[in-house]
């Protein structure tokens, strides 16, 4: 997904429209998809975001409405809607602090133990009055499939991934993908049917620190149910691109190593996680990220 490139002007009139009001806005690191400004008014800040996506606005809403308590500190949506014909804007309440991901070394050792315990607490979240596996709908709670692996096996399907359109690109390794498949189908059958909450994005940009303490877990619009372990891989996936998410796996694995076929199943997920990564960029044409994904998934297979 292309990221907007509205102007700071842009949105801002259109929320002083919205609002009645005068504010100015001010830039906030941005996420992967959204254009993210701050504003303050009646004293109170809060955030505005832009982007094409409305179901995840609406999951973030969900997210907070059902999973929000003291260990999983979530920031209150409180408004969204259509910004023009292609895009949508969404305030909710500013929480403090900085991204895990920009947090020294010495701040991520302290932190640990405690994005471990969220992690795990949001595993532990009630979601017996729903139903599937995968990503689920905000409006229902429930989410498409009849299995976890059926959800893994969704990536090959040929009706939602044109995998020989992307093989006969220019600047794709045809043959990476034809091993990472086979792999990937190696080890499925080491994956149990586990139904759990997981975030679905979990940890570096996504989790706000201050004060050596996260203030917030955001951007839920990949949540969904299945193996937690899921959030395990995605930590290994980037471990050699981002600090803390090499600390982080190191940790995890201290933690739940021990669990049964942890191995195959991470290596599995983290196979799922490049499959997917290799083909929206492929898509969007980010030859840069490619490039890094495509060598990143060669050591994979190595393991």
């Amino acid at each position: 997904m292309i990221k907007s490139s509205y102007t700071k002007n842009d949105i801002q009139s259109f929320i002083n429209d919205k609002l009645n009001s005068n504010i100015e806005l001010f830039p906030v690191v941005e996420g992967m998809e959204s254009q993210v400004y701050s504003y303050t008014l009646n004293s109170k800040d809060y955030i505005v975001r832009i982007n094409p996506n409305l179901e995840g606005f609406r999951k973030d809403e969900y997210a907070y409405k059902y999973f929000n308590n003291d260990i999983i500190p979530i920031p209150k949506v409180v408004e969204y809607g259509k910004f023009n014909d292609t895009h949508y804007y969404c305030i909710s309440e500013k929480a403090t602090g900085i991204t895990f991901e920009d947090s020294n070394e010495e701040v991520v050792d302290k932190l640990l133990p405690d994005i471990t315990k969220i992690m795990v607490a949001i595993n532990d979240i009630d979601i017996s009055n729903t139903s599937g596996y995968g990503i689920f709908d905000s409006q229902t709670g429930n989410a498409p499939f009849n299995s976890w692996k059926d959800y893994l096996l969704d990536i090959l399907n040929s009706y939602k991934y044109d995998w020989n359109k992307i093989k006969n690109m220019d600047y794709v390794d045809s043959n990476l993908i034809d091993e990472m498949i086979k792999k990937f189908n190696n080890l499925i059958s080491y994956c149990d049917n586990v139904r759990k909450l997981r975030h679905g994005d979990f940890g570096s940009n996504n989790m706000l620190v201050d004060n050596d303490k996260f203030t917030a877990v955001i951007d839920w619009d990949c949540s969904g149910y299945g193996d937690p372990l899921y959030e395990v891989s995605s930590a290994c996936f980037w471990s050699t691109w981002l600090m803390c998410m090499d600390k982080s796996y190191k940790y995890y694995e201290k933690i739940f190593g021990n669990e049964k076929n942890y191995r195959e199943k991470v290596l599995c997920y983290a196979l799922h996680i490049g499959l997917e990564e290799l083909y929206e960029n492929a898509i969007d044409e980010d030859l840069e990220s490619l490039e890094w994904i495509q060598n990143r998934c060669k050591e994979l297979l190595k393991k």
